[in-house]
């Protein structure tokens, strides 16, 4: 555990709203990203729309349609050679103001809208701030757990 990163320790309903939320934004960024390819829209307002029509569809917070229209338009940068579909437990990047830190626990926003989970923290780091305060945060899936890890520094994917 570094300090750019947390571990969540969800109950079992809490691990099964993370489950869900991810596979819910991939599938939603999956839906948005082909049709956005079928109708060659790439950025702008009206994919935001085409993001904005699937995240309702899929009954998604509408905190959800920033993130999803930047992967989706990232995605679509990316558009020489096949397009890549996002998988079911895909990580997901959410904006600072999605997550609110407190002891031990965080309330983020997740598919059923916002819910305090619990997490386990390096409190040798000290200072008053928790550390991911204030970053955009990825929720990442990995050998069953889920970890909170701050979005604004590379990492070598050896590490993970």
């Amino acid at each position: 555990m570094t300090f750019d990163q947390v571990r969540v320790l969800p109950d079992d309903t809490s691990h099964e709203l993370l489950s869900n939320t991810l596979e819910r934004a991939n599938n939603v960024s999956n839906l948005a990203r082909a049709e956005a390819l079928q109708l060659q829209v790439f950025n702008g307002p009206i994919l935001r729309e085409v993001v904005k029509e699937h995240v309702a569809k899929a009954k998604l917070p509408d905190g959800f349609i920033t993130p999803i229209t930047q992967r989706v338009q990232t995605s679509l940068e990316r558009r020489a050679g096949k397009q890549q579909k996002f998988s079911a437990f895909q990580s997901l990047t959410l904006p600072p103001g999605a997550f609110k830190w407190g002891e031990g626990r965080v309330m983020m926003l997740t598919a059923r809208g916002r819910r305090t989970i619990g997490v386990r923290v390096d409190l040798t780091q000290g200072g008053l701030r928790h550390p991911l305060n204030g970053r955009p945060i990825s929720i990442v899936f990995r050998n069953g757990e889920f970890d909170l890890c701050a979005a604004d520094v590379e990492r070598n994917t050896d590490d993970e």
